[in-house]
């Protein structure tokens, strides 16, 4: 600490607060601690909790005066050497001023004060106050980092003894020769030799024998002064068994020593070779589950495209007859035979819809940017029919934001998502179909440049809570095929859709309040054509 952040504490001593004042007014610019105190007492107090370079004391003081208090503040011996100055009003005697020598003060002044003078004197007892501090900071300083010096080195010792004694790893000082020369208890508690047995060979007599030849070599690198080194090897134990060691060593070529650090790993050796037990096995389980995938997919692929024909065929025959021959036919018949075309035209909707499925498990695409507004004209054009038989309104709320896709798949998830909204509306009621786009904040999960989220909003019966995640498996239905027809396979195909996409899809939905479905998929670049705000 300089003298510069070093402040002086300077004691003013007077009953009367105009003196205080004049004379604070006076110090101020030392720019040093004024501490004020309207009477002897006063003063003795503040002598006892801080210590001042100097002492301002009014002569003329009720109680206490200021040769009293001078004689009680050279009775303690931490401010028996504190510099005095009388200061008073009322005359300069020939006794009082002796008497104040003799009390040890350095000056006797009588007001009216020169303010210049009187700061000069004091700011000479303050230099000297803060001379004193340094050095005496100094000394304490040098004696302190003495006294720290030598407590570190004792406690460096002190700590490098208790941590070869106490570490619960093996440590060790081995000649170039490969004998242990010191060793810590850890040996003999993981491996069971006394520690003359284990300074009575070549530690690398220990080793196990398809690992001796490595360590051996381990040994002649080190003796060649390479820097540290680490390797694993089995060592033998006084039971017979061997356990998993991994070895660090420092060679010191000036001395002819090898510095080691050796941890039991035997419990993450054995837990190593249990996981690459289980890989080999997982990896096979899964290569078994993936070929049965493989052919339950080609499987059903085979069934839904060949039971297409004959479907087909059966719902053609049966329009025929009931074109040709129904008026031919009993009230009865031709209800029979209506039944027949439409299960065919479900049965058939229902197999295109699981040959969709199918092909996303199996198709191979890449995704790249896509252009939403061409993609919803394109969607909104195949549900032209729809959208004016039911009336709809569709707004599209533009900029639209790109999305990284794959286009076939992108437009039939689109598609199935407006067919719902369009659908599930209660009876008498005009569907108005909302969507829009919003960025999402990128995060270490999704790429540099974050993800998109697609918004689907529709004024419809809305879903139960409980069934949110239900429905977006594959025949999972809210609603029968009477009220609402359909095969239950199309939010499937939206889920399969949007995950091999890189993306996901999820619902916002109240029974009564409509729903929103939103799909998040990778940001591709933001591109925007005019002309679909609304439809």
């Amino acid at each position: 600490m300089n003298q510069q952040e070093l402040r002086a504490n300077i004691l003013i001593v007077n009953d009367r607060p105009d003196q205080l004042v004049a004379l604070s007014t006076v110090l101020t610019p030392l720019q040093e601690n004024l501490v004020m105190a309207r009477s002897g007492e006063e003063a003795l107090r503040q002598l006892l909790h801080h210590e001042f370079a100097v002492v301002l004391l009014d002569v003329h003081m009720p109680s206490l005066d200021g040769f009293e208090t001078a004689s009680l503040i050279r009775q303690r011996g931490r401010s028996r050497s504190t510099p005095i100055i009388f200061i008073t009003a009322y005359g300069q005697s020939d006794e009082q001023v002796s008497r104040s020598y003799s009390l040890g003060a350095v000056d006797y002044i009588q007001t009216p004060i020169v303010p210049d003078i009187l700061r000069s004197k004091v700011n000479v007892f303050v230099q000297l106050y803060k001379k004193s501090e340094e050095l005496r900071l100094m000394t304490e300083a040098e004696h302190q980092r003495q006294l720290n010096a030598a407590k570190e080195k004792l406690e460096a010792e002190t700590k490098r003894n208790l941590f070869f004694v106490l570490s619960i790893d093996l440590l060790a000082v081995a000649g170039f020769d490969g004998y242990l020369r010191q060793i810590n208890p850890a040996w003999e508690k993981v491996l069971g030799f006394k520690e003359e047995e284990l300074k009575g060979a070549a530690f690398t007599t220990f080793a196990h024998p398809q690992d001796r030849a490595a360590t051996i070599q381990q040994l002649e690198t080190l003796k060649q002064g390479t820097a540290i080194t680490y390797f694993e090897h089995r060592f033998a134990c006084r039971d017979g068994q061997y356990k998993w060691l991994g070895w660090t060593a420092s060679p010191f070529a000036a001395d002819q020593l090898i510095y080691i650090f050796a941890r039991d790993i035997t419990e993450r050796r054995l837990a190593e070779e249990k996981i690459h037990r289980l890989n080999r096995r997982l990896k096979a389980r899964v290569a078994e589950v993936s070929a049965v995938n493989r052919e339950l997919e080609a499987f059903t692929y085979s069934i839904s495209h060949d039971l297409r024909a004959p479907l087909r065929s059966m719902q053609g025959f049966a329009q025929v007859v009931l074109a040709d021959y129904g008026s031919l036919l009993p009230e009865p018949g031709r209800d029979c035979m209506g039944r027949i075309v439409e299960s065919a035209a479900y049965m058939d909707q229902l197999l295109h819809d699981l040959l969709e499925y199918s092909r996303l498990n199996q198709a191979e695409f890449e995704c790249s940017s896509v252009c939403l507004d061409s993609v919803l004209k394109e969607v909104l054009e195949s549900l032209h029919s729809a959208i004016q038989e039911k009336e709809a309104q569709v707004d599209i709320q533009e900029p639209l934001l790109g999305v990284k896709a794959h286009l076939p798949t992108l437009k039939q998830v689109l598609t199935n998502l407006f067919a719902n909204a369009l659908k599930f509306v209660p009876p008498e009621t005009r569907p108005h179909v909302r969507f829009w786009t919003e960025p999402i904040e990128s995060d270490s999960h999704s790429g540099p440049n974050g993800h998109v989220r697609l918004w689907i909003e529709d004024n419809g019966i809305g879903i139960e809570a409980d069934q949110h995640e239900k429905i977006f498996g594959l025949f999972q239905r809210v609603y029968s095929t009477e009220t609402y027809p359909g095969t239950g396979i199309g939010l499937a195909i939206v889920r399969k859709g949007a995950h091999r996409m890189g993306g996901q899809v999820g619902v916002e939905s109240r029974p009564g309040d409509g729903s929103r479905f939103w799909l998040e998929l990778p940001a591709g670049a933001q591109t925007h054509h005019q002309g679909l705000a609304a439809a």
